[in-house]
């Protein structure tokens, strides 16, 4: 992953905070940043309202048949491709 600037505008009480625990870690106060976040961002699988249009869409392709990691792209190609040049 390559790594890009933010700039931040924060109290100047957060900012020595930051630099302080930075550096009792022994990290940088972009790896504080980076740590944070992550540690904020958990993946949660959606989960519509029980009997709502959504969750009846979402059962409508059994577990068993869904696909992980496919390519969109190349399926509505593939599937154009069958439809237009028979």
């Amino acid at each position: 992953m390559s790594k890009e600037t933010l700039n931040l505008t924060i109290e100047s009480n957060i900012k020595q905070k930051a630099k302080r625990l930075a550096s009792q870690r022994g990290i940088s106060v972009s790896k504080l940043f980076e740590q944070a976040i992550e540690s904020e961002s958990i993946e949660t699988e959606f989960i519509p309202n029980p009997g709502s249009a959504v969750e009846r869409l979402m059962n409508v392709v059994n577990e068993s048949d869904k696909q992980a990691n496919v390519e969109y792209k190349a399926l509505k190609a593939k599937a154009l491709n069958e439809r237009y040049e028979q």
